[in-house]
């Protein structure tokens, strides 16, 4: 129940801000007519235009390659980062090896590697993965490591008293007690790849919601663009709340 009232809150403090959004847009500002609406496009129009484009399938298409290309990066970049903060973190040595690799570049704008990305890969979806690989990689690695190096001595010590060999300690003592560290990191990292993938199809491809934006700017169409960055926000959004359900789930001990 006090779950539910707190989302009915959060609802009415969006829309709130709607409203609001509405009123400057069509009654503060001044002389609302067609040109002020390519100025500052009310909320209205907004809903309008999307409706539209999801009536064509113009809207769903973007979503849809979009959502893939963070998808993907995203997958990829938890794939590497948390086997290796987990290593990191486990063997001191090797995690100080690699930890002046990962300082080095991780200081590095993802938005730098973009011109790279193009190099290599070309115009589509492999740049834009590659360039959401980068973003996502680095809170993941990091906040995994943190996570390995958060083990209180004292549980590692009673595990080796009740007998629990390397991959006991490991899976049941380790990992669990990780896991928050963990799942904070893929949050971030989620966040960080859907601000990439708009720079990244900005530049680099010719679909999604950030080419979209790009496009519409060009057109002259303040309205489409206002969309695109409206649909990134409510599906960034719902991915994660997707991620902190899932939080909740694994680590309900908390």
């Amino acid at each position: 129940m006090r779950r539910i009232v707190s989302h009915a809150r959060d609802l009415t403090t969006t829309a709130a801000v709607v409203v609001l959004w509405q009123l400057i847009a069509g009654v503060v500002y001044p002389h609302y007519n067609a040109a002020s609406q390519n100025i500052f496009p009310a909320p209205s129009t907004v809903l309008a235009i999307g409706w539209n484009m999801l009536g064509n399938g113009e809207l769903v298409r973007d979503i849809a390659i979009s959502v893939t290309r963070v998808i993907m990066g995203f997958a990829l970049a938890s794939i590497v980062a948390v086997p290796l903060g987990l290593s990191m973190g486990a063997w001191t040595g090797w995690g100080r090896q690699v930890q002046v690799v990962v300082d080095v570049l991780r200081p590095v704008p993802p938005f730098a590697w973009i011109p790279f990305g193009l190099l290599w890969f070309g115009i589509g979806d492999q740049e834009s993965i590659f360039v959401i690989f980068i973003a996502a990689v680095f809170p993941i690695l990091v906040n995994t490591v943190a996570g390995v190096k958060s083990v209180e001595l004292v549980l590692i010590r009673s595990g080796l008293c009740l007998g629990a060999n390397r991959s006991k300690l490991f899976w049941y003592v380790v990992l669990p007690r990780a896991m928050p560290h963990i799942l904070l990191g893929m949050r971030v990292g989620l966040g960080f790849a859907w601000m990439v993938l708009v720079a990244a199809e900005l530049i680099g491809s010719t679909s999604g919601l950030g080419f979209l934006i790009m496009d519409s700017r060009n057109a002259g169409l303040p309205s489409l663009a206002f969309l695109g960055m409206f649909v990134i926000g409510i599906i960034g959004y719902l991915l994660d709340a997707l991620l902190r359900a899932v939080e909740r789930s694994l680590i309900a001990w908390r």
